[in-house]
């Protein structure tokens, strides 16, 4: 008997859309009212910044992956959400789909875990002296994951022309000027009409602004980075020709693990991110149906002895950093061969 379901958005999904989208709506006419100031002021600031996350994750990233509808214009259209917050959408499909999706935890193709000098993600890259402390200021660089994007790490892209094993030798004039426009418009919005409206100085718009994006910072960090790098995750390289020795898909549920998997108020305030592992292996299926079928993939794992493995929402962040703290202190702390 064939068994077939939804695979894309539900009437579900788009109450989502609807509620999430009045919610960060009224936020912003909230701080635009001026009958905040101070700390009532920042704390609106602080939930603004945290639904467009949400927002993101709920929407975009699933338009992204063209997991919201089988009609192509539908997603793409959904997908410029990224652009309304300030962040390529065109960079984003590149970094994300072609990069981490297609390479998770392979150094040197996945930049999520090649990130910066700073902290040590993976076995195979450097580790230098300052990385023994990595576990103690790792969430101070997380909370400034949402400023680089924006401001720094979108226009560093441009001169970057390898995505996995894509090569782009120019990228499109169109979304250069996509990109611009991208910045003007964030800009514009989330600084510059605040700043007028409200009369206030620009130190304390300024101050408002990259307040929210720490917050933004540590939530996204703390979403995505443990997923993928906890003392259980796998890695691997490839040998002499370029071969991974691992089918994808088992390579995807071993490089990955879920956190929270049966709480579904995270996995609604996550847009499924928590069910990390049925995203690397159906990225196309909305995430509406992540918290169903992650319970399919968990009894399908004991029955066939394949890696799954949910931590808990405290435990998945303890492990990370616990990780970090050997990533630092140790070469290898995988025990993988290929990175002795």
């Amino acid at each position: 008997m064939k068994i077939t379901f939804q695979k894309k958005q539900t009437g579900f999904f788009v109450v989502k859309i609807i509620s999430y989208f009045l919610i960060t709506l009224s936020l912003y006419l909230l701080i635009l009212s001026d009958k905040f100031l101070g700390m009532s002021l920042a704390i609106l600031f602080i939930l603004f910044g945290v639904f467009i996350t949400i927002f993101l994750f709920s929407i975009a990233h699933d338009a992204s992956h063209n997991a919201i509808s089988n009609k192509q214009w539908v997603n793409r259209l959904f997908a410029y959400i990224w652009n309304a917050v300030g962040i390529s959408s065109y960079f984003w499909a590149l970094k994300h789909n072609l990069a981490h999706h297609s390479f998770t935890n392979i150094p040197g193709k996945d930049d999520d875990i090649d990130q910066s000098k700073l902290v040590r993600l993976n076995p195979n890259s450097t580790r230098r002296w300052f990385h023994r402390f990595q576990h103690l200021y790792a969430p101070f660089l997380y909370s400034l994951l949402s400023l680089n994007i924006i401001y720094f790490k979108d226009f560093a892209l441009l001169f970057q022309h390898n995505f996995g094993n894509k090569t782009i030798s120019k990228h499109p004039v169109k979304e250069i000027w996509i990109l611009i426009a991208t910045k003007i418009f964030f800009v514009s919005y989330m600084i510059i009409i605040p700043k007028f409206i409200l009369d206030i100085s620009w130190t304390e718009i300024i101050g408002y602004h990259i307040l929210m994006h720490l917050v933004i910072g540590l939530f996204i960090g703390f979403i995505l980075v443990p997923v993928h790098v906890t003392g259980e995750s796998e890695y691997r390289l490839p040998d002499a020709a370029g071969k991974i020795h691992c089918d994808w898909g088992s390579h995807q549920s071993e490089a990955t693990v879920d956190f929270a998997a049966n709480n579904y108020f995270i996995n609604w305030v996550s847009g499924g991110l928590n069910t990390h592992v049925v995203h690397h292996l159906f990225p196309s299926i909305n995430h509406i149906h992540y918290y169903s079928l992650t319970k399919i993939i968990k009894y399908t794992a004991l029955e066939y002895n394949f890696t799954y493995r949910n931590y808990s929402l405290v435990g998945v962040f303890k492990d990370h950093l616990r990780f970090l703290k050997k990533l630092g202190r140790m070469d290898n702390p995988s025990h993988n061969a290929c990175f002795d």
